[in-house]
């Protein structure tokens, strides 16, 4: 007998905001041209309820891992001076991103095959693995006084690190088109409200003998330890996170065929059962190489890329430019002021994830993706004029004794750009989500995609802070060489970024998709 051809599935190339359906109107037949149709079409499908129970639980876990990597940006620079991996604060830069870069840099071999590995066994088991790897790998960084072992956790920590890609997936296969705008956000929500508690934990119990001598002082594990006890807190949310993964059911389309889910739920997982009587042939699950020569993958890809390495250079440069001192081309903030700052940025960031961007993604869609990166633009040259109005004012002369009111309202803004500028990561999970080959695939797609995003931020944090440090030592063009580069490439990312929405539509014009995906909120 004939084989009918299968519905496209959401994990397929699909354009983001065409019409809802191929016979929505008589006006779109006659219109005919994809490219000639608006983004957004009014009376879009029902929207899909969300799994609310399984979200919050996979958000929990989420969350262990954002509050593990920024509790060590308050003091990384000052630890390195401290332990004697820098000379100076001039030189620190070298050091810290180097460290800052290794956990990237060793996840760039490891996050694919993580990913491949929870498209055989499953994502729960992949997950826990990689709670677990989190917890040690934080530990060790909290008990090293040595830089081989601060090396060593940190490599540690990326080699062990696959949650990202797996989490993701996971949020792929509980939603679809009709509803995904509205999940994706939860991902970097977890980012932004682990950006207030980690920050908060690295600023606060850092050199607790120092900061707390009535309770810590004289103890001379603290005092030998001095970085020990935002590792241990931060351990201990990992824990919470290990528990709550017990509860999450499993999402991979295979495990829940097997668990023989009512067909409802299988639809939501993308698992629809053939009719009575009918055979179809099991899909195979595309290559390595058959995802990469997909119409649509390489220019996402090298988008999220681009995305990745110039938002990563401001995360890092920022904190070293913070803790740098004004007469250096920084603000001279103490390793405090500096986590205070990125826990209010954190929450500003929550706020606008969870209020502002499924709104905007209903409203722009992945048109607004060329606008958040350019507000990179303003902060990489808004950080030397602050510098600038702080030597004026004399701000900075010893650490932490700022002139708050020219400081922090100049810190303020920076970093609210940043927060906004963020919302382009889940609109770039989504963008990869269209962009996969197969839903077969989705744990693999997601885990080069991580591949992809990984490389950037291994190269990212050494890049940027060496940058920073050769233009201190150098003085070149005033200090501010490092300021005029990243001001340069985040108008590259811009430019890759509206290439976009054509290759989506191009991909679906090429593969005869008739069933379009809409970003919905």
């Amino acid at each position: 007998m004939s084989i009918q051809p299968s519905a496209p599935s959401s994990g397929t190339i699909t354009p983001i905001n065409p019409s809802p359906h191929p016979h929505a109107s008589a006006e779109h037949d006659a219109d005919g041209d994809p490219e000639s149709q608006p983004l957004l079409k009014r009376g879009a499908p029902a929207r899909t309820p969300l799994p609310v129970f399984q979200l919050c639980l996979l958000m929990v876990v989420r969350l262990a891992e954002p509050v593990a990597s920024t509790q060590i940006f308050p003091y990384i620079n000052d630890m390195c001076v401290q332990l004697g991996y820098a000379k100076n604060e001039d030189e620190v830069g070298f050091i810290s991103g180097l460290i800052d870069s290794l956990f990237a840099f060793v996840q760039l071999f490891t996050v694919m095959q993580w990913g491949r590995l929870s498209d055989r066994i499953g994502r729960k088991p992949v997950l826990i693995l990689g709670l677990f790897g989190a917890t040690i790998a934080t530990l060790t960084f909290g008990l090293s006084r040595h830089l081989w072992l601060t090396i060593l956790a940190r490599c540690l920590a990326g080699g062990l690190s696959g949650n990202g890609a797996v989490i993701q997936t996971m949020i792929s296969e509980m939603t679809d088109d009709t509803n995904e705008a509205r999940a994706f956000p939860l991902y970097s929500l977890m980012w932004a409200l682990g950006s207030v508690i980690g920050p908060s934990i690295g600023g606060t119990l850092s050199r607790p003998a120092d900061n707390f001598p009535s309770v810590f002082g004289g103890v001379a594990f603290w005092e030998t330890y001095p970085y020990f006890l935002p590792c241990a807190i931060s351990a201990c949310i990992t824990g919470v996170s290990i528990i709550t993964s017990i509860f999450l059911k499993e999402t991979l389309p295979s495990k829940v065929r097997d668990a023989k889910l009512p067909q409802a739920e299988q639809v939501s997982y993308g698992t629809v059962g053939p009719e009575p009587e009918t055979e179809y042939p099991a899909p195979s699950r595309p290559t390595q190489l058959g995802i990469l020569r997909s119409p649509a993958i390489p220019t996402v890809f090298m988008t999220a890329f681009m995305m990745m390495f110039t938002n990563q250079s401001w995360d890092i440069v920022f904190i070293l430019y913070a803790f740098t001192s004004v007469r250096s081309g920084g603000l001279s903030m103490s390793n405090a002021q500096i986590g205070y700052c990125l826990a209010g940025a954190g929450l500003v960031g929550a706020n606008i994830h969870l209020w502002m961007f499924p709104k905007f993604a209903r409203r722009f869609g992945m048109s607004m993706y060329p606008w958040l990166l350019a507000l990179l633009i303003p902060m990489f040259v808004g950080a030397p004029i602050l510098n600038r109005l702080a030597r004026a004012v004399g701000s900075g002369e010893t650490r932490g004794e700022i002139v708050a009111g020219l400081t922090y309202p100049g810190v303020a803004v920076l970093l609210g750009l940043g927060r906004l500028a963020a919302m382009v990561f889940p609109l770039n999970m989504i963008l990869v989500k269209r962009a996969a080959p197969s839903k077969l695939a989705m744990g693999s797609t997601y885990g080069m995609s991580q591949m992809v995003t990984a490389f950037a931020r291994a190269i990212a944090p050494w890049f940027v802070s060496s940058l920073f440090a050769y233009s201190v030592e150098s003085n070149i063009l005033g200090g501010n060489l490092i300021w005029i580069i990243m001001s340069l490439l985040s108008v590259v990312a811009v430019l890759q970024s509206l290439k976009v929405e054509k290759v989506l539509r191009d991909a679906v014009r090429l593969r005869g998709d008739q069933t379009p995906s809409t970003i919905e909120d």
